[in-house]
C-alpha cells in the first residue's frame, strides 16, 4: 500500500508543464496558430502586436478554467461504480469494519467547452469557443473502504490523454502515465443513502460547459482594439 501524499495535477499544469508559466504558453499557442486573426471579425484588422496583446487577454480569461484537477475528475468518473458505494454502505453501517474492492479497468472522459466573449467600447465583436478534452485509463486499481470512506488505493497504472483546441485549431495535447496517488486526496467521503452515488466530500463535479468572464478591450485613439484589457 502507497502513502505517498497527494498532490495537486491541474490540466493547465498537465498541458503545458511544471516548469513554466502555464498563462504565457496558452498566449503564445494562441498567437502561433493565429485564430483570433483568423474570425471573421474587425480583430482581423488588428496589427500583430495588437493581436498579440488580444491573445494575452483571452488567455488570461481562459486559464482559469483549465485549472481542474485530476484526482477530482477521477473520483466524479466513479460515480457510478455500484461496488464501491455498496462498499462505502456497509462498511458505514457496521463502524471500524473495511472492505477491499478491485476496480476494473475503465475509461473516463471529461469534456469541457469553455468560450470567451470579447467586448470593444461595451459591442460585443467576437466569441472564441475552447475544446478541452480529457480521457483517463485507470487499470488494476483496488480501493480499501473503511466507515464509508476510501481510506487506501493500491498501486495499478493510469495513462491521461489531454487536447485543447480554440475554434477548431489544436493547440496542445499531451499524453502520458503517472500514478494516480499522486492525484487522489485520499481519505475520500463517500455520500451515503437515497442512493446518491460516491462523491468525495466537498467536491464540485466538473461542468461540462463553463463561460469565462468577459475581457473588454481597450479601445486606442484610432478605434481598434488591441492594448490592455480589463475584466468586467
Amino acid at each position: 500500500m502507497t502513502t505517498t501524499t497527494a498532490q495537486s495535477r491541474s490540466a493547465a499544469r498537465f498541458l503545458f508543464g511544471e516548469d513554466q508559466d502555464s498563462g504565457q504558453a496558452l498566449a503564445r499557442a494562441l498567437s502561433d496558430s493565429a485564430v483570433i486573426g483568423s474570425l471573421d471579425t474587425p480583430l482581423r484588422l488588428l496589427s500583430q502586436s495588437g493581436r498579440q496583446a488580444v491573445d494575452h487577454q483571452v488567455a488570461a480569461a481562459v486559464h482559469g478554467l483549465l485549472d481542474l484537477d485530476f484526482g477530482d475528475l477521477m473520483v466524479a468518473g466513479w460515480r457510478k461504480q455500484g461496488d464501491l458505494a455498496a462498499a462505502a454502505r456497509r462498511t458505514a453501517a457496521k463502524p471500524g469494519s473495511s472492505e477491499v474492492v478491485e476496480l476494473a479497468s475503465q475509461r473516463i472522459s471529461s469534456q469541457h467547452r469553455p468560450l470567451v466573449d470579447l467586448i470593444v467600447n461595451d459591442v460585443h465583436v467576437a466569441t472564441v469557443n475552447f475544446q478541452l478534452d480529457i480521457e483517463f485509463l485507470v487499470r488494476a486499481l483496488v480501493a480499501t473502504v473503511r466507515d464509508g470512506h476510501v481510506v487506501g488505493l493500491d498501486l495499478g497504472s493510469c495513462e491521461v490523454a489531454a487536447t485543447l483546441a480554440a475554434e477548431g485549431v489544436q493547440l496542445i495535447s499531451r499524453r502520458a502515465r503517472f500514478d494516480p496517488v499522486l492525484v487522489i486526496r485520499l481519505p475520500l467521503l463517500l455520500r451515503l443513502g437515497g442512493g446518491a452515488d460516491p462523491l468525495p466530500f466537498g467536491a464540485k463535479s466538473p461542468s461540462a460547459r463553463s463561460r469565462a468572464r468577459r475581457r473588454r478591450l481597450a479601445s486606442p485613439p484610432g478605434g481598434r482594439p488591441g492594448g490592455d484589457g480589463s475584466a468586467e
